[in-house]
């Protein structure tokens, strides 16, 4: 059924699949991609709160370094600009490094939205091309009957149908990541800037000896 529904397509169906695979291929990157920054996360934040309970504040940053977490990479930027820094500068470093995990969170979702974007128009370049196959199709045969357009007919809904399955997925993906990445995005700046305003408390020295 599929190999025909392909064939039915004509050639608009070749690069309409090869739209479909690149947005699979990138929906199940960023998919396992960010299960590993919550598994990382999560057992950063973990790490961290165990070192505080027990009061062993330089294991925090010993933790983050070891960490692949969004999160460890902001908190050991805020680290790096003093713990004697103010809060507008701290505030402007994770900012700054805010702003580098985000563009990693966001990588290879323009693919997905052009995906989104061209889909529906390459379906409807195949639209145009299987009526234009079947009014020539009339010119050649004449009027027939259905058997002689049938197959510039079908070759147009087929191409149509295709560009509108490849895209909806795609733009529902995009959103779906684009409101993950914000909401992470605003917990992780959060949480940072909690943990570097306790470390500024517990190991005034850091900014000298790290």
């Amino acid at each position: 059924m599929l190999w025909e529904w392909i064939l039915a397509g004509g050639i608009t169906m070749v690069t309409l699949m090869t739209l479909s695979i690149v947005s699979i291929g990138v929906v199940l990157e960023r998919l396992s991609f960010f299960k590993k920054i919550r598994r990382a996360t999560t057992a950063l934040r973990d790490a961290m709160q165990g070192a505080f309970e027990k009061e062993e504040y330089g294991e925090v940053l010993v933790h983050c370094r070891q960490s692949e977490s969004p999160l460890a990479a902001m908190i050991l930027a805020e680290a790096a600009s003093g713990l004697e820094a103010e809060s507008a500068d701290a505030g402007r470093v994770m900012n700054l490094a805010m702003r580098g995990e985000m563009a990693r969170m966001k990588q290879y979702m323009p693919i997905l939205a052009t995906i989104a974007s061209i889909a529906p128009f390459v379906g409807l370049f195949g639209t145009c091309k299987g009526i234009i196959s079947a009014f020539s199709d009339i010119a050649t045969h004449g009027m027939g009957g259905p058997s002689v357009i049938a197959a510039g007919i079908s070759e147009a809904l087929v191409a149509t149908a295709t560009g509108l399955l490849v895209a909806i997925p795609a733009l529902m993906f995009y959103n779906y990541f684009t409101k993950m990445i914000a909401n992470l995005g605003l917990e992780l700046e959060s949480h940072a800037f909690q943990v570097y305003r306790d470390l500024r408390s517990k190991l005034p020295g850091l900014s000298e000896s790290d």
